[in-house]
């Protein structure tokens, strides 16, 4: 009987330990973003390439793709263009390390939480212009 007992408080114990230690009593928090790729040279006006943003948290430390949860942006549209998706587009004019800023809310359920970046570079060359 007490080793019956014995194995529930262990059981009870450890499933308490999982469910409470992985976050350890903090909200999980986005700290970094990686964007993938992170430079990348484009040959010519129109070429499309896609774009993923890895989210790094804490509590618990975690990596996912939240591609489709961040503001995209470009920093020189006419030369590389993105859209909410991720998708970048190069235009008709040439550049060199044209910034690519995947922006997110520390926690997304609240706007008031800081802000997190990630950046990749980009440059768009058109032979013969460039």
């Amino acid at each position: 009987m007490r080793e019956g007992r014995l194995r529930f408080v262990v059981a009870a114990w450890t499933m308490l330990a999982v469910l409470v230690l992985p976050s350890c009593g903090f909200k999980r928090q986005l700290v970094s973003i990686t964007v993938i790729p992170n430079t990348v040279t484009l040959a010519g006006p129109g070429l499309d390439l896609q774009f993923k943003a890895v989210g790094n948290y804490i509590h618990p430390p975690d990596s996912r793709d939240i591609t489709s949860s961040v503001a995209w942006q470009s920093a020189a549209t006419q030369v590389v263009s993105i859209n909410a998706t991720g998708l970048a587009t190069s235009g008709a004019v040439c550049g060199t390390n044209i910034t690519i800023t995947a922006t997110a809310h520390s926690d997304p359920h609240d706007s008031s939480s800081g802000i997190v970046v990630g950046t990749a570079a980009v440059t768009v060359t058109q032979p013969p212009l460039c």
